[in-house]
């Protein structure tokens, strides 16, 4: 088994949709302890959104997130109940105690805040998403490097070694690792000089996530 050609990559997130609408953003209460990145798919479990686990593929993603994970010390603490009113956020940055208010915490200037919970871009067929594409066996440029051939075709995802993701093209059995379609690849990384339709090493790629491995249809 080799490696991926890139040991980070770019953040995902949506580019555009096909209906022309702002993209479907959602937030749900988050799962305790979770530190994914921004821009990294997530899943329901339990009611409670967490950094996707990487191997449920059929009705396994929810979306990709907008926000890093807050470390929560409980599950969704901070965020309203159900049909409950938004109250002030929170922080997961704290220090000393205030004087005569035993339940009250000072929070630094620029400390980080939480409603306790994660919002993301929902994974629905109207939204397309981009992140780079490359090959967790790739071994030459050709392994790692979109063409037109891709357009259409249905990969899986996979986290790199920094917990970001990318399109992994080693992953392509449809209906076992596979949860992305591409509909096309980012223009800005053509070669330049070179041959129409030929793109660079790890360019961004386009794509849906297709209705079977959506884990909330909307």
């Amino acid at each position: 088994m080799g490696a991926a050609n890139l040991t980070v990559h770019e953040q995902c997130g949506s580019v555009q949709t096909v209906s022309g609408n702002t993209p479907l953003t959602q937030a749900n209460p988050e799962k305790a302890s979770q530190t994914f990145n921004q821009g990294v798919p997530v899943q329901l479990n339990s009611g409670y959104v967490q950094k996707w686990d990487g191997s449920t593929y059929t009705a396994g993603i929810l979306g990709f997130s907008l926000q890093p994970g807050a470390n929560l010390a409980s599950n969704g603490k901070g965020s309203p109940g159900q049909n409950s009113q938004v109250g002030p956020p929170g922080s997961t940055v704290t220090y000393g105690t205030v004087s005569y208010q035993s339940s009250a915490y000072n929070v630094p200037i620029d400390g980080p805040m939480t409603d306790g919970r994660t919002y993301y871009e929902a994974a629905v067929s109207d939204t397309i998403f981009e992140a780079q594409f490359d090959n967790s066996n790739g071994t030459v440029a050709a392994d790692y490097t979109p063409t037109v051939a891709d357009i259409g075709v249905q990969y899986g995802l996979t986290f790199d070694a920094n917990g970001y993701i990318y399109v992994d093209k080693n992953k392509s059995t449809v209906g076992t690792n596979t949860c992305v379609q591409i509909v096309g690849i980012n223009p800005l990384d053509l070669v330049q000089a070179g041959t129409p339709n030929t793109y660079i090493p790890n360019a961004r790629v386009r794509f849906v996530i297709p209705a079977a491995n959506q884990q909330v249809a909307i």
